[in-house]
């Protein structure tokens, strides 16, 4: 693939609407009213070398939106330690894609940009970046170490690295909440099995160990999660793509999934699952857990600290804690976990300074430079205890309390160790998470998608496809599932680019076993 300074020719008045896109979106200027987009960065100058001499060029960062600006101590400590002084700018929270694309087109002279993943294969299959491969060889020996093989092989584009890839963290993300005081009450245990699960449903609804009458609400959920991650588990549908016969099948396919949606249609017919969950937004799901009213919720640990803080204000004594396995009736069971990059850093071909670009990241990937703009010093920022990292409050936050937004590239063997210290910003939320992540690695089942190459088709229709799988399956739970009915979802399904999806997927899976 040849690369080329531009990949598309635009006008002079798209060019010249390049120039105004980030207007007031600047995100580093420490002055008030400081131009965005001027080539130069407010707050001094920059630094002297990196050991060839000569002074170093203020690098130009494009990042995506963020709530906060890039005046933070990370920024200092950044430019201290690599001896670059950075621009930071950010897309705006509206129409982020088109202003990317009109950026990228119009020649924009950004030394680094933060990308997602369509738009990273998009942009390098179209000869809009900077092949990285020599770059790296040459100038990157900390992010050869600090980044796989594996990483690394997963970005390619016919053979060349075209960006850093940014390692996401692997976990479960969340499960059904339960309100053990309830469970104590009742005399019973925490359920491992559907059947014990239907059980303290149906003891919650009969018995109403909160007192709450006609109120009481033994499982909720919101309609935007019909599909409940550790039931999910319960009948084999993990992911979105499960491995089957050696082919990946998505579970719109799944002949899991009218088992699946019969055993939540029963729980909503026998009044034990919400009957105005199709209705009911995340926030509303949420009060009636934290009201009191619920007496389990499919909640993110995410979530954890508001959570924690109504329920405790609204119920005080109520106790809670996460179902960490349940098992279906074939035995299946476990958590779907997220495998991948969040984000991917490129560096566009018009760039003015794609070495200094990679010895920038080199730089910020030397192991304790990386630890300490990530965490901040111990003693200060952070303490270690039983190998475990903890923050320091109100320090750690003040300090570091951005600093994920700063990564480009990752440690990748030690990423999660540090990343945990986020997680202690509630205790409540950490032991959350830890009590649902407790679980024997078997029972998590990667994303086996997490780091595919770009497909195009998924990446065009697979928010549509997935739109598609909750939209029916909230149908089914409500008003019953039939071979019938699912056929012709499947049918639907198949006709809106599943088919074409299912076999770029398989093409590409097929790949991968050889």
């Amino acid at each position: 693939m040849q690369a080329a300074k531009k990949w598309t020719v635009v006008l002079l008045m798209l060019v010249l609407a390049a120039a105004t896109a980030l207007a007031g979106c600047s995100g580093s200027n420490k002055e008030a009213g400081g131009s965005a987009s001027d080539g130069t960065a407010e707050g001094g100058s920059a630094q002297n070398g990196d050991g060839g001499g000569g002074s170093k060029p203020t690098l130009k960062i494009l990042q995506t939106y963020a709530k906060h600006n890039y005046d933070t101590p990370v920024t200092d400590f950044l430019e201290q330690a690599t001896g670059y002084k950075v621009q930071y700018d950010m897309l705006p929270q509206d129409n982020a894609q088109d202003k990317l694309n009109l950026i990228m087109s119009s020649g924009a002279d950004y030394d680094l940009v933060k990308a997602g993943k369509q738009d990273y294969f998009r942009f390098a299959l179209n000869g809009a970046l900077t092949d990285l491969t020599p770059l790296i060889d040459k100038y990157g020996p900390n992010i050869k170490t600090a980044i796989s093989e594996k990483s690394f092989d997963a970005v390619k584009v016919d053979g060349k690295i075209y960006a850093i890839p940014d390692m996401n963290t692997s976990y479960v993300g969340g499960g059904i909440m339960v309100r053990t005081d309830w469970l104590d009450k009742l005399g019973m245990k925490m359920p491992t099995t559907t059947d014990e699960f239907t059980a303290m449903l149906k003891a919650f609804k009969e018995k109403d160990p909160a007192g709450n009458g006609s109120q009481n609400i033994p499982f909720t959920i919101s309609g935007t999660v019909p599909l409940v991650d550790g039931l999910l588990g319960a009948f084999g549908l993990y992911n979105a793509w499960n491995p089957e016969d050696g082919k990946l099948v998505n579970r719109a396919l799944d002949s899991k999934l009218k088992d699946y949606l019969t055993y939540m249609k029963s729980l909503y017919d026998e009044g034990l699952l919400d009957k105005e969950f199709a209705t009911n937004k995340e926030e509303t799901a949420d009060q009636k857990f934290t009201s009191g009213r619920a007496g389990a919720e499919y909640v993110p640990w995410y979530k954890i600290p508001n959570l924690d803080e109504a329920l405790k204000k609204n119920v005080p004594g109520a106790e809670y804690a996460y179902i960490p396995v349940i098992a279906g009736p074939n035995g299946e069971q476990g958590y779907g976990v997220g495998q991948g990059f969040d984000w991917y850093m490129i560096v566009p071909a018009t760039a003015k300074h794609p070495e200094d670009a990679i010895k920038y990241i080199n730089a910020t990937l030397e192991p304790n430079t990386f630890k300490e703009m990530y965490i901040g010093k111990e003693g200060v920022d952070y303490k270690v205890e039983n190998g475990e990292y903890l923050p320091i409050q109100p320090a750690f936050f003040d300090d570091r309390g951005y600093s994920s937004d700063y990564t480009m590239g990752r440690d990748e063997e030690h990423f999660q160790d540090y990343w945990q210290a986020r997680l202690r910003k509630s205790d409540a939320m950490f032991e959350a998470f830890k009590q649902i992540n407790d679980i024997d690695d078997s029972l998590k089942k990667p994303d086996v998608l997490g780091f595919s190459t770009f497909l195009p088709k998924l990446a065009q229709d697979s928010q549509k496809l997935d739109n598609m799988v909750i939209d029916y399956s909230v149908k089914a739970i409500v008003s019953g599932v039939t071979d019938s009915g699912l056929k012709d979802f499947q049918n639907q399904w198949l006709q809106a680019g599943g088919e074409a999806v299912t076999k770029e997927v398989n093409d590409w899976y097929a790949q991968q076993q050889q």
